[in-house]
């Protein structure tokens, strides 16, 4: 996540999730992954959305909420969690990492402390996180690529499935937000992710995808708990059978 992107369509799509599971009275956190604003594109572009009529329908207050947000030029997440629309007791993992800051990752003393940082960074997201039974991760570019590495300076623009380990342990239901890539289809792309989610997470069978595909394609693979996982399906089954389903916004994929 990069303060630039806030309010959004793709935050359109993660926020209304968010709050549908949150009126369905599962607590949420939110594990921000913000990391420093990139000057080199134009993305965060797409609020075309709001004011069109099919979007506000979905979620009229969350729709208005992202138009004051824009609109009185606080595209920032610190707006968004003060304006509580993602609910009063929701939890946020705000904290950014940025290992521009540390010395070479080619350099014994740079991975030492570029390791340490990102350490007590994951340590701190998962003391801010507990308690939720979901917990949303919003890295930038989503879960690690075939080579991952954590500790160079665009590392913290991803999830490693090492993170999810201390969420696992406790139970927590996971939603991961993933970019969609140019390697085969969408569908082809959530399969392979699906799949991967069964071997990193125990409950991973119980995993299943919420895909958006309005403006620009994002999906949100959800890894319920045995406990939430009729909850959690029957919440979302209910988006796609209401506004949010409508002329495909989100699409429920089951592997």
């Amino acid at each position: 996540m990069q303060n630039r992107y806030t309010g959004d369509v793709g935050d359109f799509s993660k926020y209304g999730l968010m709050r549908e599971l949150n009126k369905a009275g599962l607590s949420t956190a939110l594990a921000w992954y913000l990391f420093p604003d990139e000057t080199h594109n134009s993305d965060g572009k797409h609020i075309a959305y709001i004011g069109r009529d099919e979007f506000r329908r979905c979620d009229p207050a969350l729709h208005d909420e992202m138009y004051k947000l824009i609109s009185t030029k606080q595209r920032n997440i610190a707006a968004v969690e003060k304006s509580k629309i993602l609910g009063a007791h929701t939890l946020f993992h705000s904290t950014p990492l940025d290992m521009n800051q540390f010395f070479s990752f080619s350099s014994i003393k740079g991975q030492k402390s570029r390791k340490e940082a990102r350490k007590e960074w994951l340590s701190d997201c998962v003391t801010k996180t507990k308690g939720a039974e979901i917990v949303f991760f919003d890295p930038d570019n989503g879960l690690e690529g075939n080579n991952p590495r954590p500790l160079s300076n665009k590392g913290p623009k991803f999830l490693y499935w090492s993170d999810l380990n201390s969420f696992v342990q406790r139970k927590q239901s996971l939603v991961l937000y993933n970019h969609a890539s140019r390697q085969g289809t969408i569908y082809e792309q959530i399969t392979k992710r699906l799949s991967e989610i069964k071997i990193h997470v125990p409950y991973g069978s119980n995993a299943f995808a919420m895909l958006w595909r309005k403006f620009s394609v994002r999906y949100y693979l959800v890894i319920p708990t045995d406990q939430m996982k009729d909850a959690i399906i029957s919440t979302c089954q209910e988006m796609i059978d209401g506004p949010w389903g409508q002329r495909g916004f989100f699409e429920l994929i089951r592997e």
